[in-house]
């Protein structure tokens, strides 16, 4: 007897939903683009435990015909395609006909409907190994569907699902997108009867912006409009310097689809060009309109990734509109930061990060390509003025080295008789106070720094949720942090090493990054990174200016840490180039200089 069989439908039906079904966002997603198919202008959501128990979606669309109400559950029924040729045609979010097929495989679902031109409504239940029912109901026009008991009959699917609070912070975030993407929509989102996201019809961009993340990124919006040919960008971004330590705020849609593509994330951040400081990502809501031909929207089961036929053009005209956007010339130069330059140059690497000082002189020589000549055509050294000879002397690393200076306001230089050892300024502090305030956390004597008037912070209610939910363990490292009413937070206390450098946009920027670290690892290892975060947020930065006394006391704290040569992050934090490497890139030593002094000596 063969081994290969045909399954049985309820599998195959098992199977599809979870093409189709992930979590509760899943289901969320599916049923929101069902109502905006339908023509919704106001779309109701709520959530009880993360969408686990229960989820109910309301709108005011065209409802659903009563004689379709038995079919609507069916596996590839949909009222959107009728010949293969409509698939190339698609311009509605939902065509497969498989959203709620799915859904009532793996949940009890009830959806009441009415239409304009029907005088009474339908009430269909379905409930899990059991044939739909339908009754008659009343309601206003348009459609609710209630979801129920998710993987209720499929433990293996549900012990995998998160908590509440994750599976809820999920369906935010779903929410948010549309919301951003089409203002002329009104969503609500309630959980567990409490109002999380309240946007009415027919907002403004700024008032739509304002309500989902708040005031501070509103002021700095910037609305976007181009078109080149038969492609057309439009949206908005954000100014700089606000900005987001991570990419969860670059939203893109395809004719209004919210979909994800790292080539759009590359070609808005390529337009931002050095605006941001590294680390630091965009905010914006950009939907792409273009020919439906040129899409193929049919690549993922869940819609979320399509295809672009011709990726490249389109990426171009998204930067192209970003730089209008901010009035940039096309040719914004887009160089590699300094960094990178002497990466390539000298040959950085992470090698000596255990490594005394006897073993960073001799790292691999693949420092004799610092023939690079514009480099040091570049360099401005910054020494202090009242420094002497005796001052800019330090012990460091076993030996005796001068400080030279700055250069960039970026790399300290010394000087020592082997040759030029470079020093990244903000790694080697980063360093120094990771060190320190690792040692506070374990000591548990973290000093603080008590706020004259606390910070109040406009977020996301989403993060503002987040935030607040870490707010003890946040307290064991220095930050007293509250809710402030609706989606503001307070900040009253920091780290007294942060304390020195806070602002708002800097506070900002630290709480994405803590957002990212929350809920994804163990306790000691989000303790730990948290360290790290605060020590990067608190070190001084590129284009920070230092005095020779500065310099000094960096260097002098840099040589009492254990991980002196990188940062808390595994960054180089120092390079030592050799006088002989110099000498020879410039032609002093090796077989040319040798001809040449023969030459000039009569020397054969």
């Amino acid at each position: 007897m063969g081994k290969i069989r045909v399954l049985a439908e309820d599998l195959v039906s098992l199977i599809s939903a979870g093409e189709v079904i992930e979590n509760p966002s899943s289901i969320v997603k599916e049923l929101v683009e069902n109502s905006l198919d339908a023509g919704a202008n106001m779309i109701d959501i709520a959530i009880n435990e993360g969408g686990i128990r229960s989820i109910t979606v309301s709108d005011n669309g065209s409802g659903i015909l009563r004689d379709d109400c038995p079919v609507c559950l069916l596996r590839h029924s949909t009222s959107k395609i009728k010949t293969k040729e409509d698939i190339d045609e698609i311009s509605t979010y939902g065509f497969r006909g498989e959203a709620l097929a799915s859904i009532t495989s793996v949940a009890d679902v009830r959806i009441a409907t009415q239409t304009s031109n029907e005088e009474t409504g339908s009430l269909v239940t379905s409930r899990f190994g059991e044939n739909p029912t339908v009754v008659e109901t009343s309601r206003p026009k348009g459609t609710t569907i209630e979801v129920t008991d998710l993987f209720k009959n499929i433990p293996a699917r549900r012990k995998h699902l998160s908590d509440a609070r994750v599976e809820s912070q999920r369906i935010q975030e779903v929410v948010m997108k549309q919301a951003a993407i089409l203002p002329e929509i009104g969503f609500r989102l309630l959980r567990d009867g409490n109002t999380i996201i309240d946007c009415p019809p027919n907002q403004g961009a700024n008032d739509r912006i304002v309500s989902l993340w708040g005031i501070d990124v509103a002021k700095s919006l910037v609305s976007v409009d181009h078109s080149s040919g038969n492609i057309r960008i439009s949206g908005f971004v954000v100014r700089p310097p606000v900005s987001r330590g991570n990419r969860s705020r670059e939203y893109f849609s395809i004719l209004k689809r919210p979909i994800s593509d790292e080539h759009l994330s590359r070609a808005v951040e390529s337009a931002y060009s050095t605006t941001l400081m590294k680390g630091q990502y965009p905010i914006c809501a950009l939907d792409i309109s273009m020919e439906l031909s040129k899409v193929d929207v049919n690549v993922h089961p869940t819609k979320r990734e399509v295809r672009i036929l011709d990726i490249s053009k389109v990426c171009d005209v998204v930067k192209e509109a970003v730089r209008q956007a901010f009035g940039m010339s096309v040719e914004v130069e887009e160089t590699a930061t300094l960094q990178s330059s002497l990466d390539e140059t000298i040959g950085i690497t992470a090698e000596a990060s255990t490594a005394e000082s006897s073993q960073l002189s001799s790292q691999p020589s693949r420092h004799n390509q610092i023939a690079a000549a514009p480099l040091i055509e570049q360099t401005i050294l910054v020494p202090s003025s009242e420094s002497t000879e005796e001052d800019s002397e330090i012990d460091f690393l076993g030996g005796v080295f001068r400080i030279i200076g700055q250069m960039h306001d970026l790399y300290i230089l010394l000087e020592s008789e082997e040759g030029l050892l470079i020093i990244d300024q903000h790694a080697a502090h980063e360093r120094v106070l990771y060190e320190q305030l690792r040692k506070e956390v374990n000591q548990d004597r973290v000093a603080v720094q008590e706020l004259l008037q606390p910070f109040i912070l406009s977020l996301s209610p989403k993060d503002a949720e987040q935030i607040v939910d870490l707010a003890d363990t946040l307290e064991s490292i220095g930050y007293t942090i509250s809710s402030f009413g609706g989606n503001e937070v307070s900040i009253s206390t920091l780290p007294e090493i942060l304390g020195r450098t806070a602002s708002e946009t800097e506070l900002l920027a630290l709480i994405d990054r803590i957002l990212d670290l929350g809920g994804k690892e163990a306790e000691e290892t989000f303790m730990d990174n948290l360290v790290k975060v605060t020590a990067c947020h608190s070190a001084v930065r590129a284009g920070q200016s230092l005095s020779t006394d500065e310099i000094r006391d960096i260097i002098l704290e840099l040589s009492a840490t254990t991980g002196k040569y990188n940062c808390c992050h595994g960054r180089p934090s120092m390079i030592r180039i050799r006088k002989e490497d110099i000498d020879r890139s410039v032609g002093r030593m090796g077989a040319s200089a040798i001809a040449r002094y023969k030459a000039r000596h009569g020397l054969k």
